[in-house]
């Protein structure tokens, strides 16, 4: 079990947290959650050194969303893949999804997600 990807969710909604992290607990990633960005980012930041092999995150939360906590990750954990999801649609958002490894527009199907992870855990 020592090669355990590890997938950090991030989601305001704890329905969305819920499910995700269910998700892939049964697909065999060790899952942690934050409920915001902020959260996120002091978990990324006490436990990157042999942390997460991917962060999944919606753009819109309070205190910090996906869009600034992904131009965080990326400033300083470069090679950190990262999903964006989110329910406004790929327009209002396209010029930072760009620099995601990944974009899901809610609602999405689960093995769409799946097949959006392991092409970019592969």
């Amino acid at each position: 079990m020592a090669d355990t990807k590890k997938i950090l969710v991030v989601d305001d909604e704890a329905i969305m947290r819920d499910l995700l992290t269910d998700y892939f607990e049964m697909m065999d990633y060790a899952v942690a959650s934050a409920k915001d960005g902020s959260v996120a980012w002091e978990m990324l930041n006490g436990y990157q050194e042999n942390g997460f092999d991917l962060v999944i995150t919606d753009i819109n939360m309070p205190n910090m969303g996906g869009i600034e906590l992904s131009r965080l990750i990326k400033s300083k954990y470069p090679d950190l893949p990262i999903i964006l999801m989110t329910g406004y649609g790929i327009e209002k958002v396209k010029q930072d999804v760009e620099k995601a490894e990944g974009f899901l527009a809610k609602p999405f199907e689960l093995n769409v997600l799946q097949d959006l992870v392991d092409k970019i855990l592969s």
